[in-house]
């Protein structure tokens, strides 16, 4: 069955034009590969090539065959190396078939012969298909998706040998008809094919974008999870609020602060969150800080004091930063909330303790130093000034050796200068320099070493002060204390000599007076001359005991009274002593008592310092005991090592206001101003001094009208001394009688 050349070619230019429509949506498909337009592009073309055979004359139709069918093939193999992922450049495709419209309109003009005109253009044609199977069979392989790849590249090499036939088999008039359907035949299997593998890349390409994408979601989803956890792990409170102010997410630490779990705070407003959790707002500097307020327009991190339900008051640095919210117009906000509350504290007490300094700088009279490493005075603070008008800043790059107006090679100074060179610290160190008016003045410093943190020395920190005034009362003290003790010299000087002198004639009255009242040589005739002895007798003993009294006040001050210690047998000293005082006590009917241990103790003591103190106070017991009352003595082992001896009586007693003045020199007992007794007023005096040199203790216990107990500790005597408790006191009464007669 014949059928005509129109037939064919319009058969061909249907099939042409379906491939090229199928080939224009499939472009249009999301992620259509590279390529397909070049492949829709050149199949418009073809379909216009068979086009020109159906409706255009043979010479015309022939000059349009030509040039569409070499640019459709061109326009193909441009569109499968883009596919193949070779890159392809439109101006050489353009140039390309530039050149054979060129070509084809000069061998018209010229009038060549067909051949001539048509071989080049079907070479190009058929080469550029060949090529185009060539790559796609390169790229393929035995199996799947490869086998298509080669297929189509085979289908595509035949196709592309099929348009070099024309030359060869132009006369053969059967063949025209048929190569036009063999050659459509041919286009559809290479559109279906490169349709199919096309399908398969973008097939492949969706599956691995679908992947991608699930990889990014994991991706996101892990970060997510990464970025809470980070936020979670934040101890700073941190919450995200949309553009709407409702909270997005927030982390662990706001929930703890609110009180709240964290999927129940999504989706609600800071000011809900507040008053469910019982948290207010404190009023002063931060209210309106947090950002439910129009005060986030203008600060970026502002303070805000919260009021928890227990009471706290906790401070907050509150900082906002803008955020872009996933799917919303509106920006949203990331609020981090840093607890400042120990910080302030610690600021404020850094503060107040600065400012403490600072008072206590400005109010005292010491300043404040430092040097640097080479001792240079790097700092001073200080408030008042000294009476010297002394100015420490004046000094201020300076070192104390050069401010200092004494010899530096003195042995002071040489020790100060290696206190330094040690790094030792110092105090009390006092020097002299030049005042800023050429007034001398007196300072004292005391410093410290101070260190870096790695232990370089920097220099001292210290104070000082102007001691000028100390200095010149010490030395006013120094020379007040030299004429004292001239003074005391001179006095002692003079009481030795006056005493010495007034011993010699008191020596001469006593003994002449005892001769005149015991009449040695003779009556002295009438009786009023023995009365008178006597009472030149008891004057003259008066002036003796005062003189001696006089004379050991002056040793003892003078430091020339001897203490000469000793192992003292404390029952015989008593016994002694009572029967001294036994006469005298005799005369006023008063009753001597005496209570000792059964067991003897001994004072390690100067024997007459220790008889001077008991007879002094047994004679003042005497004294001043009414006739006819007591008088207890007695001793006993007290306070560890020591003794203490008792004088105990039921005198007159002495007024409280006068117990403090008691032992003072030529102070009198006496409560009674018309009633005066005998005596020097130096006897506890010289009990206290005597006391006090034996580094014992004395103490008076006194009730006027009651009457007074002495009592004196001295140190025993080494060895052991026995307790009260193993002691067995007893209280002999003294016959004086008996005393009286063996004295």
């Amino acid at each position: 069955m014949a059928i005509s050349l129109q037939t064919a070619a319009l058969s061909a230019m249907l099939a042409s034009l379906l491939l090229a429509s199928a080939l224009t949506y499939f472009r249009s498909i999301p992620n259509a590969p590279d390529g397909v337009s070049w492949w829709a592009g050149g199949f418009w073309a073809y379909a216009g090539a068979t086009g020109c055979v159906v409706f255009l004359a043979p010479v015309p139709g022939a000059i349009f065959l030509e040039i569409l069918v070499s640019a459709s093939a061109v326009m193909i193999a441009a569109g499968t190396r883009r596919f193949l992922g070779y890159r392809v450049l439109a101006q050489v495709v353009v140039l390309g078939i530039s050149l054979i419209v060129f070509w084809i309109l000069a061998a018209e003009i010229f009038h060549l012969p067909v051949l001539a005109r048509t071989v080049p253009v079907f070479i190009l044609s058929g080469g550029a298909l060949i090529i185009t199977g060539g790559s796609l069979w390169r790229k393929g392989g035995v199996d799947g998706v490869g086998a298509g790849y080669r297929i189509t590249g085979t289908l595509f090499i035949l196709w592309g040998v099929h348009q070099l036939d024309y030359p060869v088999l132009r006369h053969v008039d059967w063949f025209a008809p048929y190569g036009f359907l063999l050659a459509q035949f041919l286009a559809i299997s290479c559109v279906v094919g490169l349709m199919i593998v096309a399908l398969h890349s973008v097939m492949a390409r969706a599956d691995s974008e679908a992947a991608a994408r699930h990889a990014a979601d994991d991706a996101r989803l892990l970060q997510l999870n990464l970025q809470q956890s980070i936020i979670d792990a934040v101890p700073m409170p941190i919450f995200v609020e949309d553009g709407k102010g409702a909270l997005v997410n927030a982390n662990s630490a706001f929930a703890e602060l609110t009180g709240c779990s964290q999927p129940d705070l999504a989706g609600r407003k800071i000011k809900e969150i507040w008053a469910e959790s019982g948290i207010t707002r404190s009023s002063g500097k931060g209210k309106g800080a947090l950002p439910d307020d129009a005060a986030w327009q203008v600060a970026r991190q502002v303070s805000e004091k919260l009021v928890l339900p227990s009471g706290l008051t906790r401070s907050y640095a509150v900082s906002k930063m803008s955020l872009a919210m996933p799917g919303e117009s509106q920006f949203g906000t990331v609020v981090v909330m840093q607890d400042m509350t120990d910080r302030t504290r610690t600021e404020e007490q850094l503060h107040e303790s600065e400012k403490r300094f600072r008072d206590f700088a400005e109010a005292s009279s010491d300043w404040l130093w430092e040097t640097d490493a080479d001792g240079r005075f790097s700092y001073f603070a200080h408030g008042a000034r000294d009476y010297s008008g002394l100015v420490p800043e004046s000094h201020l790059g300076r070192t104390r050796f050069e401010s200092t107006i004494e010899d530096l090679t003195s042995e002071k100074w040489r020790a100060h200068i290696a206190d330094i060179e040690a790094r030792r610290p110092f105090s009390g160190f006092r020097y002299l320099l030049r005042g800023d008016e050429g007034q001398e003045v007196a300072v004292m410093i005391n410093g410290v070493p101070f260190y870096d943190d790695d232990g370089t020395f920097r220099g001292y920190r210290g104070t000082g002060s102007d001691v000028t005034r100390q200095r010149e009362a010490e030395i006013s003290r120094d020379r007040a204390l030299l004429g004292a003790e001239r003074a005391n010299r001179a006095k002692s000087e003079f009481l030795a000599t006056m005493s010495h002198e007034f011993r010699t004639p008191l020596n001469a009255i006593l003994g002449f007076s005892e001769m005149l009242s015991r009449e040695v040589l003779g009556p002295v005739g009438a009786p009023a001359y023995l009365e008178y002895a006597d009472a030149i007798n008891d004057s003259g003993t008066h002036m003796l005991a005062l003189v001696n009294d006089i004379l050991d006040i002056a040793a003892i001050e003078a430091g020339k009274r001897v203490i000469m210690k000793e192992e003292i047998v404390l029952l015989d000293l008593l016994r002694e002593s009572m029967v001294e005082v036994s006469k005298i006590a005799a005369d006023k009917s008063i009753n001597l008592e005496v209570g000792l241990p059964g067991v003897p103790l001994r004072l390690y003591a100067d024997l007459r310092s220790v008889r001077q103190v008991i007879l002094n106070l047994l004679s003042n017991a005497v004294k001043f005991t009414p006739q006819g009352g007591w008088i207890r003595i007695s001793a006993q082992p007290d306070r560890g090592d020591m003794i203490a001896i008792l004088v105990e009586d039921n005198g007159e007693g002495i007024a409280a206001d006068k117990l403090p003045t008691i032992t003072d020199p030529f102070s009198q007992a006496s409560n009674h101003p018309h009633h005066s007794h005998e005596g020097t007023g130096l006897g506890l005096s010289i009990v206290k001094s005597l006391v006090d040199a034996h580094s014992g203790e004395l103490q008076i216990e006194s009730t006027l009208g009651v009457g007074t107990k002495v009592t004196v500790w001295l140190h025993a005597a080494y060895g052991p001394n026995p307790t009260l408790a193993e002691a067995e006191p007893v209280e002999p009464k003294v016959d004086v009688e008996e005393d009286q007669d063996e004295v």
